[in-house]
């Protein structure tokens, strides 16, 4: 938790893009889950032989325009504070590199330090400028949709929604078993990045030994380790996110079962019985982005600790207060 609070600190320069990445994704989101319900009002229209139908099917298309324009503004938003964090990311850690001794760098390997500034910033880039907003879609759908659901119709919203906690509770499980998979997929990458660096730098003494196959074995190794421990994660994603995205699909089936003995009893009307059918087919989509955007988050972790485990190094050669700067003449 500490450090995902300190990777949400990168994003204090652009309080105001993420603020307005939010309040477009909200209105994008509201934009879509007023569809379902003004078709469902079109259909009760249709039923009742009523032929003024142009003001709904001008509603809809003003919706589904809206919530393309917003989507659209908000990607563009996210993406240059993503691409703005990756940016401060990457000088603050060069500066940071700079400043330090050499003898920290005879302690570390050239390839460990190119992965932690290339792979781990850019898993902290996608999840800072994507991963959050994906999360706070998935949440405004389902409150809005859950919200509308209650106020149509109580009964039938308690047997769309009652996967909800079981959902919750399978994202917290994923969450927790996923991490330590995730910081063991980016320190083995991060070992195969050396083993290459290794390699290809020391290239000319390779060949002047004859040592082609003993470093294609060694690289070989470290890559199926790279292979076994992302099968591992592969393997907890594989069954979390269909999982995840099936649990809802439970409470389709209970609102088509009971909903459906409604409209034909006339309980309720088919409209609203269609709209009920279109909001639990739209919480799917961000159940499913949910489970997605978890992944992203873990990873971001992972890698922010190992980001974190450079920048906290403090140098150990400083110099002296009031220490005047050299340079050279040429």
């Amino acid at each position: 938790m500490k450090v995902f609070v300190r990777l949400l600190g990168f994003l204090r320069p652009y309080r105001r893009g993420v603020a307005v990445s939010f309040a477009l994704a909200a209105i994008a989101m509201g934009a879509g889950v007023i569809i379902p319900f003004l078709v469902g009002r079109t259909i009760d229209r249709i039923r009742h032989g009523r032929t003024d139908l142009w003001p709904l099917v001008g509603a809809i298309a003003a919706a589904g325009l809206l919530r393309l324009a917003f989507s659209v503004s908000r990607r563009l938003i996210a993406g240059r504070v993503s691409l703005g964090v990756e940016y401060d990311l990457r000088n603050r850690m060069y500066a940071h590199l700079q400043s330090l001794e050499v003898a920290f760098f005879d302690e570390q390997q050239t390839g460990q330090l190119m992965s932690r500034a290339t792979v781990d910033l850019q898993s902290v880039r996608f999840f800072l400028g994507y991963g959050l907003i994906f999360i706070a879609q998935s949440a405004i759908t389902i409150l809005v949709a859950a919200a509308v659901m209650i106020a149509v119709n109580p009964g039938l919203a308690a047997i769309a929604l009652f996967p909800t906690p079981v959902v919750l509770w399978a994202a917290y499980r994923y969450g927790i078993r996923n991490r330590p998979a995730s910081q063991e997929v980016q320190q083995r990458i991060a070992e195969l990045t050396a083993e290459a660096e290794e390699s290809i730098s020391g290239v000319r003494l390779v060949k002047a030994f004859a040592r082609e196959e003993r470093q294609l074995a060694r690289f070989s190794r470290t890559a199926r380790r790279v292979f076994d421990q992302s099968m591992v994660s592969t393997r907890l994603r594989a069954f979390y996110n269909p999982f995840i995205a099936f649990l809802p699909q439970l409470g389709l089936a209970g609102v088509l079962l009971v909903g459906g003995r409604q409209a034909v009893h006339g309980t309720i009307t088919v409209g609203e019985f269609v709209a009920f059918y279109g909001y639990v087919t739209m919480l799917g989509s961000p159940v499913r982005m949910l489970g997605v955007a978890l992944g992203m988050s873990q990873r971001a972790v992972a890698s922010g600790a190992r980001v974190f485990e450079i920048l906290d190094r403090r140098p150990r050669m400083t110099s002296p207060p009031g220490s005047r700067a050299t340079t050279s003449k040429t």
